[in-house]
């Protein structure tokens, strides 16, 4: 036991498995995905991820995507803190993408904004997920806030994600990109593989053939080994995602996952990518 209770929380966006959300104690405020005049928590219940994507091409409209309000933040930090944390640590999808890391800091400002820690994630799903998982971890033996912050700086630095883009008209849609590129994607019929860093998504390489583009990913993973974790994502494509896990297995570490994209970003990719976030174990240094 320690001294002092810190907990962990964050948006539904980091994309961690239920199992490891309930062992290691953390909770997530959703975020919504709006179909029609529907307005749906995202927060692994409320909305199915298989259904949403079978449903998705043939939305007459794509989904919008919504950040909770600072009412729903001043509610999630309170529940937290009455709950018996003496700090929270609150890490979120980047602001440079997302309204979520505001309403969040306004939710805290109300409650009490010296007990609650914000961190900007600068990442998207499993990248969200790494940091939520290790500072989760730490903070069942920590009592240092600025210990577990600083641990999650290192896992940022040390974290990559790569992924397939199996067709850029969701993100030419979205507008979560920048245009050129999605026209580029439309244009040549590659297969874009994306980089998260920094904030922002960017494009690493356009590759021909989708065979040619999982082999990019595959040398981009070795890259970063020896790994610590390793979580492969994919949006309607489960087949893909073992695959390629597979065809990676002498690296996987015992803390590898696969886990369907959040509809909350998925409906900004669509159905058929497939991804990978890598953890070196390098942070640990």
């Amino acid at each position: 036991m320690t001294s002092k209770q810190i907990r962990i929380t964050a948006d539904s966006v980091c994309d961690l498995p239920a199992d490891i959300l309930s062992e290691l104690n953390i909770k997530l405020i959703p975020t919504y995905v709006n179909i029609g005049d529907e307005s749906i928590p995202d927060d692994g219940v409320s909305l199915n991820r298989e259904e949403f994507y079978q449903r998705l091409p043939s939305l007459s409209s794509q989904p919008t995507t919504a950040a909770p309000s600072p009412g729903d933040a001043e509610s999630f930090f309170r529940d937290v803190i009455e709950d018996g944390a003496d700090h929270v640590i609150s890490i979120h999808v980047p602001a440079k993408l997302s309204g979520v890391y505001n309403t969040m800091r306004l939710g805290a400002e109300v409650v009490d904004k010296e007990k609650i820690t914000l961190v900007d994630s600068l990442q998207l799903t499993l990248g969200i997920g790494m940091q939520v998982w290790v500072a989760a971890e730490l903070a069942q033996e920590a009592d240092n806030v600025h210990e577990i912050v600083s641990a999650i700086e290192r896992v940022r630095q040390n974290t990559e994600l790569y992924a397939i883009i199996d067709t850029m008209e969701y993100l030419k849609r979205s507008g979560r990109v920048n245009s050129l590129v999605a026209n580029i994607g439309s244009l040549l019929r590659i297969k874009p593989i994306v980089r998260v860093w920094d904030g922002d998504i960017e494009s690493h390489a356009r590759v021909r053939t989708w065979s040619r583009a999982v082999n990019k990913l595959r040398e981009l993973t070795r890259t970063e080994a020896p790994l610590d974790r390793l979580a492969v994502m994919h949006i309607a494509n489960r087949d893909g995602a073992e695959a390629f896990l597979e065809s990676i297995q002498d690296i996987a570490p015992e803390k590898t996952v696969i886990i369907e994209v959040t509809p909350t970003l998925g409906t900004h990719i669509g159905p058929g990518s497939i991804g990978v976030t890598t953890l070196s174990k390098n942070w640990r240094q």
